[in-house]
């Protein structure tokens, strides 16, 4: 799919821009602060219907303006086209798609697939646990959109059985949310499973990019209870009933898939302990890449790939290696400050209008 025609009203610094959009994708060259991160962004959120980097709707709009609006077409990969339009205002949010209000959110996720590559995506290897979570879990929701009901349904069953650990319970009400923290947690972790063994296996037809290493890195889950989809649910009860003393002191919930990580390691090394940060960063690139692989193989629909000044922190060599692994038949969109990213890119047309800071 590619993303032919992008419009913005008062999105970031985007007051009112319309932008026509090359096939092939397009170079974002301009200064730090010309709006170019914005306009990925906008791009970024008609794959997930929200801001990537986790803002909150109302600090997208312009200055002072009510609200805005983006209206993007896309072309599919079967001919057709698509129109979406996403508007925010202080009664809320509303998404259309070919003019028809969208219920659920998983709906975007089926047709619009969108990687976003940032020099941030370092949190993804030496960051918390949390960010690798929720990229993980964004990742499965493009690959499989029914995780999104599926995680939706587990995070209710933390919320509720938390806001019952800070009562006085009765003893056969906590069952009936430990039996629901099992289930959803079974579904959540089958969900994660699957995805990571689809991408180490991706990781294995690659070769690699990270310089000095023949072998690419391989993902592995570190959950609480290692065995746990292994595990009876008598023998699950058991472990949550040893763990209940803890949990009302701490008045929430001490196990889960909310809690669990993910080990990303090179030789059989921990990343975040033993690589350099070279290794790191392009072990981040290639987790994006093979997510990207992983989305075209397994749903024949070409995701857009989005750059966000990842080649300012990369040599000559490594942006090259970088290039090499990206599928020709994919949009791409790249923004730098620097205009020499073109020698890496030079099948990408300037988008114009981020030649000055805005």
């Amino acid at each position: 799919m590619i993303i032919d025609r992008l419009r913005l009203l008062n999105y970031r610094n985007h007051q009112s821009c319309s932008f026509e959009l090359n096939p092939l994708g397009n170079l974002i060259v301009g200064p730090n602060g010309s709006g170019k991160t914005n306009l990925l962004e906008a791009i970024a959120y008609c794959g997930i219907g929200k801001s990537l980097r986790f803002h909150k709707d109302e600090q997208i709009t312009h200055y002072d303006a009510a609200g805005w609006k983006l209206k993007a077409t896309f072309s599919l990969d079967s001919g057709s086209t698509m129109e979406l339009e996403i508007s925010f205002t202080a009664s809320g949010k509303l998404l259309k798609l070919d003019g028809t209000p969208l219920r659920m959110l998983s709906t975007l996720f089926e047709y619009i697939k969108i990687i976003y590559l940032a020099p941030e995506d370092l949190s993804l290897i030496c960051g918390s646990p949390r960010k690798r979570r929720q990229f993980f879990d964004l990742a499965i929701s493009q690959l499989f959109p029914a995780y999104i009901g599926v995680l939706r349904g587990f995070l209710h069953v933390i919320a509720q059985r938390n806001a019952l650990l800070k009562t006085k319970y009765d003893p056969q009400q906590k069952r009936i949310w430990d039996s629901g923290l099992i289930k959803a947690n079974k579904e959540v972790l089958s969900y994660r499973l699957r995805y990571l063994g689809l991408l180490n296996q991706q990781f294995e037809q690659m070769p690699s990019i990270i310089h000095s290493v023949k072998a690419n890195p391989h993902f592995s889950y570190q959950a609480q209870f290692k065995d746990f989809q292994g595990l009876s649910d008598e023998e699950l009860f058991s472990i949550l009933q040893k763990l209940e003393t803890r949990e009302q002191l701490w008045q929430r919930s001490l196990v889960g898939a909310h809690l669990d990580d993910y080990e990303i390691s090179l030789d059989g090394k921990s990343m975040k302990d033993y690589a350099s940060q070279g290794q790191k960063r392009m072990a981040a690139i290639a987790l994006k890449l093979a997510h990207a692989s992983l989305l075209q193989n397994h749903t024949s629909i070409k995701p857009i790939l989005l750059f966000d000044d990842i080649f300012a922190e990369l040599d000559a060599e490594h942006s090259r290696m970088v290039r090499s692994l990206v599928d020709d038949g994919l949009q791409v969109f790249v923004a730098s400050p620097k205009p020499d990213v073109a020698e890496i890119w030079p099948e990408l047309t300037q988008l114009e209008g981020f030649g000055r800071s805005a």
